[in-house]
């Protein structure tokens, strides 16, 4: 019996060790044991583009290209939740040293550290380190991963020659690879331009948050990790590296947001219900009292042959002293659900009026206070 014990304890022993095997590189260089989050943590994330040297022909990785994807992410343990704000490339800002220039122009013209100085000065939130991406990390990762489960809402083609970009995606729920899922983030030639990109981006975190916690996903953990670490930068120091393992281990939750505003020249700030969205997501304190649904505009999205369905929707939710404005899309929603791009009472109270799930998204309809998605998961209202 003991033979045995010992045979089975082996066999554990060594497939942990296989499993954990590609991370001895990662750990090597940012390692660090796993300890508490005590206080919350503002990240800011810089997707770099490539930089090129000539025709089709990219530079050495130097993480001096613009970053056109910023995120500042807020690790807050207290309510255990991950907040991730998509900030759009076409901020307009005036970089100390160099003036009026588009926030994505900050990290070539002064690096990181200009970055965080430009995001702290926009958003009035303070920035404690920053984590720059290639986008050979994100083909890397996805690939180690086996794939990421998107929905593609419409048929994405573009080419760029000079760049060597080619986004070749037909619509309809399928499993992207590394290069597929790149297209499919960059893609911005439609009506909403950069910020179509970003909600999208905000449904690529979403479905990749979804499978990283599935069985699959977690054994493949380490492989994605591992094949991604070396094109990553950061000045996150060890002590908050294991800080971050130690909050990450307990499964926060995800709140997805886009920096409100307009188009106007550029993406024009909405400071008001920034401000809101800053109290709530950055300052930690709660609305003082629930929002009155009464006069708020809900946009109600569904697919093809799904008119009559959202028009009997729109009818209850006119009833209960709701705007509606109704928007088809070529491809049905997953899932009927309830969204809002803020601090999520309105999502909350519609919901529950409706016994419908809610989520805080940027992917919510501009413009709309309230976006309710008929999904074809079957969800009766």
């Amino acid at each position: 019996m003991r033979r045995v014990l010992g045979i089975l304890f082996l066999a554990a022993f060594s497939a942990l060790a296989i499993w954990l095997y590609p991370l001895v590189r990662p750990v090597a260089k940012y390692g660090a044991l796993p300890k508490t989050l005590d206080e919350p943590l503002n990240l800011l994330v810089l997707g770099v583009t490539p930089e090129y040297v000539g025709y089709h022909k990219k530079a050495p990785e130097r993480f001096q290209g613009l970053t056109d994807t910023l995120l500042l992410v807020r690790l807050d343990p207290r309510a255990n939740r991950v907040v991730v704000l998509s900030i759009p490339r076409d901020v307009w800002v005036d970089l100390p040293g160099h003036g009026w220039h588009k926030i994505n122009a900050a990290n070539p013209l002064g690096g990181p550290e200009l970055a965080m100085r430009a995001v702290e000065d926009l958003l009035g939130v303070p920035v404690d380190a920053y984590v720059s991406v290639s986008l050979t990390a994100l083909r890397e990762a996805v690939d180690a991963l086996g794939g990421v489960r998107v929905c593609v809402e419409k048929p994405m083609h573009y080419t760029d020659q000079a760049a060597g970009l080619r986004i070749d995606l037909e619509a309809g729920c399928q499993t992207l690879n590394g290069a597929q899922a790149e297209a499919y983030l960059r893609f911005r030639k439609d009506a909403l331009g950069d910020i179509g990109r970003i909600q999208r981006q905000q449904a690529f975190l979403q479905a990749l948050k979804e499978q990283l916690l599935t069985p699959m996903g977690l054994l493949r953990l380490p492989q994605a990790v591992a094949r991604a670490e070396a094109y990553l930068r950061t000045d996150l120091s060890r002590e908050e590296i294991g800080r971050i393992l130690g909050f990450a281990m307990n499964r926060p939750t995800l709140v997805s947001l886009l920096l409100p505003g307009r188009f106007g020249n550029g993406w024009v700030v909405d400071q008001a219900a920034w401000a809101e969205m800053r109290r709530v997501y950055f300052e930690d304190q709660a609305e003082a009292s629930p929002p009155a649904l009464s006069g708020r505009l809900v946009a109600v999205v569904y697919g093809p042959k799904e008119e009559e369905r959202a028009q009997r929707v729109a009818q209850r939710l006119r009833g209960m002293g709701l705007r509606v404005l109704l928007r088809e899309t070529e491809l049905p929603p997953n899932r009927t659900e309830v969204l809002e791009n803020g601090p999520g009472l309105l999502a909350k109270a519609l919901a529950e009026s409706l016994g419908l799930p809610y989520r805080v998204s940027g992917e919510a309809a501009l413009g709309a206070d309230l976006t309710l998605r008929l999904g074809r998961d079957g969800q009766a209202l």
